[in-house]
């Protein structure tokens, strides 16, 4: 009669596999919903940061188009220099014309035109965007104030 009590009292000590996996299924959802929202939140971060390079590259390359049109063409203009600069980022960020600001300068006079450039002047064009006009949406309220910007300096030919 003492070999019967004590099988069963082990066994209440001791808890059955289908319970066991029962409550590991528990466990497994409490990880998830503690680290799913810190991966979302990753994964939005590193999205928004590649649209920021992105972004940065399309600014780098307009204004390099921008300079390139300002010291090969003795007629260019300051107005042309900046239409095609706006033009370029209209294109390829699909941003409205007045988003972007350019700025262009010889020899770090921004009031000078590009018409009175002799050659070895130096020409810088500016682009500039607002962060909040060329961002996906993850995180423009944090950065709502920040602009990106990109410059291009050449030598006039």
């Amino acid at each position: 009669m003492t070999n019967s009590n004590a099988g069963t009292a082990t066994s209440l000590l001791v808890a059955p596999k289908s319970s066991r996996k029962r409550r590991r299924r528990g466990v497994a959802a409490v990880e998830l919903a503690i680290v799913a929202p810190l991966f979302l939140l990753l994964l939005a971060g590193i999205i928004e940061f590649g649209q920021v390079f992105r972004v940065q590259h399309m600014l780098s390359t307009a204004s390099r188009h921008g300079a390139r049109l300002a010291i090969v063409g003795s007629t260019s203009n300051t107005a042309q220099v900046k239409l095609k600069v706006k033009a370029i980022c209209v294109k390829t960020l699909g941003v409205e014309e007045d988003d972007v600001t350019v700025e262009v300068s010889v020899n770090g006079n921004s009031n000078a035109e590009l018409i009175t450039a002799e050659k070895g002047d130096e020409i810088r064009v500016d682009v500039t965007i607002a962060f909040s006009d060329a961002g996906v949406g993850f995180f423009n309220f944090l950065f709502s104030e920040s602009d990106l910007s990109a410059s291009c300096i050449f030598e006039r030919e």
